[in-house]
């Protein structure tokens, strides 16, 4: 056992040491390698071979354990699956990041780095154990030498030293041949050392044996770049589908946005946010002059937890208009306009952030009444180029476009005349801006012969959008976004390209988003609605919201109601989507009409199922409420404090909060506050004071921690809303608890 532990000491110290060099601060983490180390030689130091392979089972799983389980990161359940999924993320992380990096913003990365180390290390104290010097040369110079590869030392001085550990192995373990065996130890010596200073195999630590592909076909994408301004040459999407993200948050399907392109130059549009100011990724963004006073109500917001999965990008990805982050793992970020935030670190694999985004649902008839009434701040969304139209409805205004189009000052928009006129007539008849959006979508979408191409024709040398509507009629999400944008501000409708991606697949539940997911869609400006996203791409994505043509509940019967008589005979008889949408409704009217009323058949079951509902509501609520009186059936003030802890816990389990059976009033006050956004520091500090304070005091204590608690409650049932509260009223996860 004695010589066993001298053989193993000095050549697994350097494997730790070379292993943690790939770390930033260099060996900051050596405490987590010590237990690794010890934790290899614990199988070894048994009398008996079958002893030693059995104990190496329990001290995998503990290493797997102390590596990648603890602390948990995520709130997946199990063991194996979690873990595997994190060494599989840590691994991959090499393929992305150079080194050094940093464990506590790569904790995969650093567990990879500890299963490494053991793994190494239990090969050689099974190999010193055994009295077998070649396995235990190769684990040493292997363990040591991968490392160097990765991140290249001082050749001579670690090659030595590695030789020197080799030597070590062999006059240990006694070996009465070292001649082969050292031999073959200079040569890996000089192998590695060699690894790790040619810069055709080393270049800023990532390798080339990273390209390596045995099988021959392509490598699977690790993480996926974005280029999010307007590009009209044609995409080709990877051969294999790459999950970048997971989001858990709304059962209806959200576009999730990473920019805008608010800004058209001569032939594209291109982002172009103003920066606001740089701070930690907590709390609220800045104020949005064009979002509505009620997108300032928390109630109102919605809530996605984001991990990024294989996601390369400056852009923190959100659904619709955000309002506020949690996302202390980004560090300081940079805040834009138009809710726009960017990380100037990069989204990172393993990384989970909260986001809270203002997403209205408007029906069409609310939006088909919303008239051109458009503060200052969204003149600029009025620009083309390098002029300014006036707002849709302003009397005279297409005379004024018309003029453009003469003037030499604005020659580059002349191969856009072609668009403005097909604007101008789906406009025919609108009273309000939605009937053009609604009109223009559908056309592009449905009715108009455009036909979606991830390789479309060449231009010709017109600008691309100009082409697009006036010949080609062949394109991806980009042309079809870029021309509908460009439509609506040639008729004075506010409207920029929204760039990320779709809602992606509804799965274990929440959003698996993928690198075929990636897509531009336009959003527009409306009152009272801030921007609403609106998709004419036929064929990639489906919006939840009625009231644009890419959804499936779309309701043509109320959007119609945006547009008035036709004039001059436009839009008769279906010569155009004005003419369509009014055909639309028209059938849908009569369809209503010559179904009659319903017969009532079934209709008594259905009271009764609606009644048994009702009951199994009430009897749940009536239940919890019991529950919750008969804790409070004690004079013992410690008890009555457990009891308004219990009460908070099991609101929050109603809401799918969990909070852990060991958390502490402090904890459970910043939970409160990070997902609720509510100060819960009075009943937290009255709740400690009861439960562990001095006994003369705790009664007084718990009256107040039963005070605070309302108080808490309270402000927490106002924050959620109506449909959360009955939610939570009616679930039965607290009877669980």
């Amino acid at each position: 056992m004695g010589r066993t532990f001298a053989v193993y000491l000095f050549p697994a110290a350097l494997v730790a040491l070379g292993w943690l060099r790939l770390e930033e601060p260099r060996g900051g983490n050596g405490a987590d390698a010590l237990w690794i180390v010890g934790l290899a030689l614990v199988p070894a130091l048994a009398n008996t071979l079958a002893l030693r392979v059995a104990l190496s089972v329990p001290a995998l799983l503990t290493a797997a354990w102390v590596a990648l389980d603890t602390p948990s990161t995520d709130d997946r359940r199990g063991f194996f699956g979690p873990v595997l999924d994190r060494a599989g993320d840590g691994l991959l992380d090499f393929f992305d990041l150079t080194v050094p990096f940093s464990g506590v913003e790569q904790p995969h990365m650093h567990g990879v780095v500890m299963l490494a180390i053991f793994g190494f290390c239990l090969v050689l104290a099974h190999a010193a154990a055994a009295r077998q010097p070649l396995p235990a040369l190769l684990a040493t110079i292997a363990g040591a030498g991968w490392p160097a590869t990765l991140y290249p030392a001082a050749g001579v001085v670690y090659g030595a030293a590695i030789l020197a550990a080799a030597l070590w192995v062999l006059a240990g373990l006694r070996t009465t041949r070292p001649v082969p065996a050292l031999v073959a130890g200079v040569a890996l010596v000089i192998a590695a050392a060699g690894a790790s200073t040619s810069a055709a195999v080393a270049k800023d630590g990532v390798l080339g044996w990273k390209r390596w592909d045995p099988s021959g076909s392509s490598p699977k994408a690790i993480s996926v770049a974005y280029v999010w301004d307007a590009n009209y040459g044609g995409i080709e999407f990877a051969e294999t589908e790459t999950t970048v993200l997971r989001i858990k948050g709304p059962k209806r399907g959200l576009y999730w946005r990473a920019a805008t392109l608010d800004q058209f130059t001569a032939d594209r549009w291109i982002e172009s946010p103003t920066p606001l100011s740089i701070g930690p990724a907590r709390g609220r963004l800045p104020d949005d002059p064009l979002l509505p006073d009620r997108a300032g109500n928390p109630s109102t917001w919605v809530k996605q937890r984001v991990e990024v999965v294989a996601l390369r990008d400056t852009h923190v990805v959100a659904a619709a208009q955000p309002v506020a982050l949690e996302a202390p793992q980004l560090g300081n970020v940079f805040r834009l306009s138009d809710g726009i935030v960017r990380a100037p670190k990069g989204l990172k694999r393993g990384q989970r952030y909260l986001a809270y985004s203002f997403a209205p649902r408007p029906e069409p008839a609310e939006l088909a009444r919303a008239r051109a009434t458009y503060p200052a701040a969204l003149d600029r969304f009025l620009e083309i180029g390098r002029t300014r139209v006036q707002p849709f409805g302003t009397p005279g205004r297409d005379a004024r476009v018309d003029a453009l189009f003469d003037d030499d000052r604005y020659a580059a928009l002349r191969p856009y005349e072609g668009l403005w006129g097909e604007a101008r007539r789906l406009r025919a008849g609108a009273r309000t801006p939605y009937g053009a959006v609604v009109a223009i979508e559908t056309w592009l979408r449905s009715t108009g012969g455009f036909t979606y191409d991830e390789s479309p024709p060449p231009s010709g040398g017109l600008p691309p959008l100009g082409h697009f509507v006036a010949q080609g009629k062949r394109g991806y999400c980009q042309q079809f976004a870029g021309a509908m944008a460009l439509m609506l501000r040639f008729l004075g409708i506010p409207a920029r390209v929204a760039a990320g991606f779709t809602s992606g697949k509804r799965e274990d539940g929440g959003w698996t988003v993928t690198d075929r997911n990636a897509h531009a869609w336009v959003e527009v400006w409306f009152p009272d609605n801030g921007w609403l996203p609106f998709d004419p791409t036929p064929g990639r994505g489906t919006l939840a919201a009625s009231y644009s043509a890419s959804s499936t509940t779309f309701n043509a019967g109320d959007a119609a109601e945006a547009f008035g008589p036709a004039r001059g005979g436009e839009g008769v008889g279906g010569a155009s989507e004005l003419g369509r949408l009014l055909e639309l409704k028209e059938r849908l009217a009569a369809r209503g009409a010559a179904s009659g009323p319903a017969d009532g058949t079934g209709s008594g079951a259905l009271w009764w199922v609606v009644l048994a509902v009702l009951s199994a509501c009430a009897c749940v609520g009536l239940a919890k409420l019991v529950r919750r009186r008969l804790r409070y059936l004690t004079r013992d003030p410690r008890r009555v404090a457990a009891a308004a802890r219990s009460e908070l816990v099991e609101f929050l389990a109603d809401q799918r909060l969990v909070v852990d059976a060991s958390s502490t009033a402090d904890e459970l006050r910043e939970l409160v506050r990070l997902e609720l956004g509510i100060d819960a520091r009075q009943f937290a500090r009255s709740l400690a004071e009861a439960r562990f304070g001095p006994p003369a005091a705790s009664a007084a204590a718990a009256v107040r921690a039963r005070g605070e608690l309302r108080v808490v409650l309270r402000s927490l049932r106002n924050a959620l809303g109506r449909w959360a509260r009955l939610r939570g009223l009616v679930a039965i996860r607290s009877l669980r608890t």
